[in-house]
């Protein structure tokens, strides 16, 4: 029987998931896109007032919805309250430093509080999502 040594830890999470990587792959493609220079002369369909804020709030939905999936998957069977504290400041903390970095490092983007406060909103829809989603996802992974 092979036993490990003593100096190998031993883990009793799974850190890689199919969550994880989903959500590593979202979180690129929303540092990609908030920091490339996007040309916005066309017509969109999201053409009213307001509709920046609206993506704001939908792409950080995802983000921290797919973070905690990822966190749920590697570390807990179940979301507690420590674990969404945890997830929101994560995603928050991930928000305000993308919003920085539009400001000082790009020269066609601007950082403004209003983009941030939608991005928090979208991290706590996400959560609250998360927590009303979370039985039907425990069924579907596990049925009976």
């Amino acid at each position: 029987m092979l036993t490990k040594p003593w100096w190998v830890p031993r883990i009793r999470h799974r850190l890689f998931n199919p969550f994880t990587a989903v959500f590593l792959l979202y979180a690129i493609g929303i540092t990609v896109l908030s920091l490339a220079r996007i040309d916005s002369r066309g017509q969109s369909f999201l053409s009213f007032e307001g509709a920046d804020k609206l993506v704001h709030c939908l792409f950080y939905f995802g983000f921290a919805f797919l973070m905690a999936l990822a966190y749920k998957g590697s570390f807990a069977r179940a979301l507690g309250r420590k674990a969404q504290i945890i997830v929101a400041l994560i995603a928050m903390t991930y928000s305000g430093i993308i919003e920085l970095l539009q400001g000082f490092l790009t020269v066609y983007r601007s950082a403004e509080l209003g983009d941030f406060v939608a991005n928090s909103v979208g991290v706590i829809f996400g959560l609250v999502a998360l927590k009303v989603l979370d039985p039907f996802i425990n069924r579907m992974k596990n049925p009976k």
